[in-house]
């Protein structure tokens, strides 16, 4: 890529498709979409890899369509991960602050920061990020930035994100087939809410639902920090096979009719009748059609999001959430998602679209792409944030996380002996 101008590539491996952006930070720090390449994704299911060739392929397929429509070269790139083998901890630190007044300064923060960061998971686990919570002094949580504040103990909490070993390594290996060096791997939930929530709807609570082909991942916020990830292994092809099986159409109609037709509206009911579908060739009464259609998709629909709310309420997110949910994803594009989906919730709902950047609107007004544009979003602020001088912290404590998730990856890349 050219040295001059400061372009960023982004790979969103997803399980229906693989689309590649390449952005370009302009000189006011906003993101300018400068072009990008969607292709079909095959040997991947649920998030997972199930066919490296395919998988491959298909990440290839995605880059050249990219590099055509920008005429730049893509040698390196940020990649997204989600699947069910993404989970997270929660881990507290604490050390006592012994400087003169007992008041915390910057190398007491670094100090804790280092000291929580040894984090210990199994040798089939890799741990991709780690984030802060919040801090506490003398216990008093809820501490945004502890720096100059008196206090005989300073803790810190950190939201521990990992992956299974082997499946984030075939993600890596489809990569290097592609020829791509990879900068980075980051959580597609941690992508999608980058793109989507604002900066007050992550101060007050809000719960964000990406809503893919084979996944939804879900990221609640909290306090300016995320505090909670789940990745449900359903989503939008679930529905699509749901119409497949309930009408005795083909996959490839189904989803076609899916993307024309459904909606979930419950105002929609007393006027199916009315809904044309002239141009799918099925031999079936229109008005019994478009009923059956109607039923099939609530149905699947609201039990998803059942699943989720049910999975909030067990940790306690429920509560407390003032923004509610903002929904993306190409299954948030489904006509009454967002009524559906607050009745359930009771809670305010919209739909998500990327917001702070320019560039092609077929891609920053559909929610479809939100995790892409949200990987070269959070790219960027890790890039900014070595910008700013705090790189040597990442340098002091080599044997940290990030450090051992670079060597995991370095290792991969030459083919070398996992530890």
């Amino acid at each position: 890529m050219p040295a001059k101008e400061e372009y960023i590539a982004a790979i969103d491996i997803g399980t229906t498709k693989v689309s590649t952006f390449i952005g370009l930070i302009k000189k006011n720090n906003v993101l300018e979409i400068k072009g990008f390449g969607t292709s079909e994704c095959k040997g991947i299911k649920k998030g997972l890899i199930v066919d490296i060739n395919e998988a491959t392929k298909s990440i290839l397929n995605s880059i050249g369509i990219a590099e055509k429509a920008t005429n730049l070269f893509i040698d390196n790139a940020y990649i997204g991960v989600t699947g069910k083998h993404i989970s997270y901890t929660n881990n507290w630190t604490e050390i006592s602050i012994n400087s003169p007044g007992k008041i915390v300064r910057k190398s007491d923060v670094d100090k804790l920061i280092s000291i929580a960061n040894r984090v210990n998971q199994p040798i089939d686990n890799t741990i991709i990020h780690t984030l802060i919570k919040q801090f506490s002094v003398d216990d008093e949580k809820d501490i945004m930035d502890p720096i100059g504040l008196s206090t005989d103990k300073l803790g810190v909490e950190l939201l521990v994100i990992y992956g299974a070993s082997s499946l984030l390594k075939n993600v890596i290996n489809c990569v290097k087939g592609a020829n791509i060096e990879i900068e980075d791997i980051i959580l597609e939930a941690l992508a999608s809410s980058e793109a989507v929530l604002t900066p007050e709807e992550k101060e007050s609570g809000a719960i964000m639902l990406d809503i893919g082909g084979g996944t939804t991942d879900v990221a609640v916020y909290k306090n300016k920090k995320m505090v909670f990830t789940y990745c449900l292994p359903v989503g939008g092809d679930l529905i699509t096979n749901d119409i497949s099986i309930g009408l005795n159409i083909p996959f490839a109609k189904a989803e076609e009719i899916k993307k024309k037709f459904s909606n979930v509206d419950y105002n929609f009911y007393e006027t199916l009748n009315r809904v044309n579908m002239g141009d799918i060739k099925l031999d079936r009464n229109k008005t019994t059609l478009n009923i059956r259609l109607y039923s099939i998709v609530n149905a699947r629909v609201k039990e998803m999001l059942t699943l989720i709310k049910e999975k909030m309420e067990a940790y306690g997110y429920n509560h407390s959430i003032p923004c509610g949910v903002i929904l993306t994803g190409g299954t948030a594009q489904l006509k009454g998602i967002a009524g559906l989906a607050s009745s359930i919730f009771d809670m305010p709902v919209r739909i998500g679209i990327p917001i702070e950047v320019e560039g092609l609107s077929e891609a920053v007004s559909n929610p479809m792409y939100s995790t892409a544009i949200g990987l070269l979003k959070y790219a960027y602020q890790i890039r900014n944030f070595m910008d700013l001088g705090q790189i040597d912290d990442k340098r002091q404590r080599s044997k940290g996380i990030i450090a051992k998730f670079r060597e995991f990856i370095t290792k991969m890349l030459k083919n070398e002996k996992i530890d």
